[in-house]
């Protein structure tokens, strides 16, 4: 802040109280010049500086002029056809005669006779119903016969048996329990006997035939067919009346001469023609200005008077 205020106290006040530096630094917009202890810059504005110099300047344009030099005309005779040479028609009308000629009124022809067909009543034998198959079902034939079942096979099975202790010896002080002697016997196999279906024929289908049915009845039969015959016609002829051309109509042309009269016709001799004429430019000569260098602003060192509250020894700091 203090070096903003300094820095704009020095451009108010350079004429009076700051001297011209020799060294000039540009201003640029993000930093200041490097300043050490004790100096002092101020920012200066330099004019423009400008020069004088003459130039040409085109007043008018060259351009082109066109001088027209008008066509010339005399008056020449002329004979000039009024009306073209032209034919006029004479007809001469056709002579005609009256002759009588034969015209067929209707020429030769064949016309055809229808013959009728002949019919007769017969009896014929018609089948009124074709033969058919209908299938039959036959069910199965079974017989019933006897068979043997083991109801229980033979076996061996123990059983209590009451028995005296023979041909075995032992002491007197053993003792053998009567009610616990067994003996293994054989029980035969048991049957018993049962019956049963067997099937002797097998279920099964048979297709049995109806015959077809047939009937007598009544037909009309054609004996004779339908024919036809041919009768020739002959041509019928009547007598009619014609004109007939003995001369033709004719056509001759008569010539009539054209006419001609003579007219006085103004004829140019010369068209109008043109003539170029060139017109060079026009010049004037003026001055301008022109600018050597333009305006600027620059930093330069100064020797102003500082402030009581800046101390030297401080570095001044960059805005």
């Amino acid at each position: 802040m203090r070096c903003s205020l300094l820095v704009l106290l020095c451009t108010v006040v350079v004429a009076g109280a700051c001297s011209a530096a020799s060294e000039d630094f540009p201003v640029s917009a993000d930093a200041r010049p490097n300043a050490a202890a004790g100096e002092c810059y101020c920012l200066f504005t330099l004019p423009a500086q400008f020069r004088t110099e003459s130039f040409q300047e085109m007043v008018k344009p060259a351009r082109t002029s066109w001088d027209i030099i008008p066509a010339e005309y005399e008056t020449r005779s002329e004979r000039v056809m009024v009306r073209s040479e032209g034919r006029r028609p004479i007809e001469t009308a056709a002579q005609y005669r009256t002759e009588s000629y034969p015209y067929k009124v209707r020429g030769e022809r064949t016309i055809k006779e229808k013959i009728p067909a002949v019919y007769d009543v017969v009896a014929e034998r018609v089948m009124v119903e074709k033969e058919t198959k209908r299938t039959v079902k036959l069910p199965a034939v079974f017989r019933t016969e006897e068979y043997r079942v083991c109801v229980s096979p033979a076996r061996t099975e123990w059983r209590r048996s009451e028995c005296n202790v023979t041909n075995v010896s032992y002491n007197s002080d053993t003792r053998v329990e009567g009610d616990a002697c067994f003996c293994a016997v054989t029980v035969p196999a048991t049957y018993e006997t049962r019956t049963r279906q067997v099937c002797v024929e097998k279920e099964r289908k048979i297709e049995e035939i109806i015959p077809a049915r047939f009937e007598m009845r009544e037909k009309r039969v054609c004996v004779h067919k339908e024919s036809e015959r041919k009768i020739c016609m002959p041509a019928v002829y009547e007598t009619r009346t014609r004109q007939v051309c003995v001369q033709p109509a004719s056509v001759r042309y008569q010539v009539i001469p054209a006419e001609y009269r003579t007219i006085e016709k103004r004829v140019c001799v010369r068209p109008e023609s043109r003539r170029r004429i060139e017109i060079p430019a026009e010049y004037q000569t003026r001055t301008r200005e022109i600018c050597i260098a333009p305006a600027r602003q620059v930093w330069r060192r100064t020797e102003c008077n500082m402030p009581q509250n800046v101390s030297v020894e401080k570095p001044i700091e960059k805005q």
